[in-house]
């Protein structure tokens, strides 16, 4: 008798511990990705890429968006620590990029935000200081979407970045092969001297940002093309963008 009760004794211990196990397992959550889901799809000729929306303008003056107009959708590829106050910079899929103005009062667009972009009912292009700028969007018609949006980084020799400045303006390249020396600096930031084989350009870093640059030989810096008193210059996000 004593044994007959040990065994079923034991018998309901099992069976609550496999049990406590199948619970278990059913109760943990699948696993994946953790980061915001890509923006899904445009529909065909649902937007404007910003390749054919910087085709519209007509090369000098204030161009005002015609009605009609298509959206665009692009994701911001500036830390808006390291710009003036109220620019920020779009590319999309087409690998072309935009400098928007915001409108006062608009929120601070940060890194890697997608915005769908209405520019009629005020929207203008112009060229600041040789750079290709939207402003003049009312805050309503600049909407932030959930997700994100992949774009690609040219490699380029900064060669390459002087001659294509007007087109590749408010995109990201990677240039590898660099020297960094630092420059003049002023009340707002500092200026360095990046180098390679092929040539010089300018990189100018806000002090405001809290970016840390190192100097010296051997670097591969990636960051945004801007135009500065019709000068290519490079624009990096973070300290991160040294290699």
């Amino acid at each position: 008798m004593r044994m007959e009760f040990i065994k079923q004794k034991w018998s309901a211990a099992m069976i609550v511990t496999l049990l406590s196990v199948l619970w278990s397992s059913c109760d943990k959550q699948p696993i994946g990705p953790t980061g915001p889901d890509p923006v899904g799809p445009a529909a065909p000729g649902q937007y404007i890429s910003l390749k054919d929306f910087r085709a519209l303008y007509p090369g000098s003056g204030n161009f005002t968006i015609p009605a009609g107009t298509k959206k665009f959708r692009a994701v911001v590829i500036s830390n808006s620590a390291n710009e003036a106050a109220g620019n920020f910079r779009l590319q999309d899929e087409s690998g072309s990029g935009i400098r928007l103005y915001a409108a006062i009062g608009s929120p601070v667009y940060s890194l890697g935000s997608v915005l769908e972009v209405d520019p009629t009912g005020g929207g203008i292009l112009e060229l600041y200081n040789g750079d290709l700028e939207l402003k003049s969007v009312p805050q309503a018609k600049v909407v932030p979407l959930s997700g994100t949006i992949t774009v690609t980084t040219r490699n380029a020799t900064i060669a390459d970045i002087i001659t294509n400045k007007d087109l590749w303006a408010s995109s990201l390249v990677k240039v590898t092969g660099v020297t960094i020396t630092q420059g003049s600096t002023n009340g707002t930031g500092t200026n360095y001297t990046l180098t390679d084989a092929s040539g010089t350009i300018t990189m100018f870093v806000r002090t405001a940002s809290g970016i840390t640059v190192t100097t010296g030989s051997n670097k591969t810096v990636t960051g945004y093309i801007t135009i500065y008193q019709s000068a290519a210059e490079l624009v990096i996000r973070s300290a991160a963008d040294i290699q």
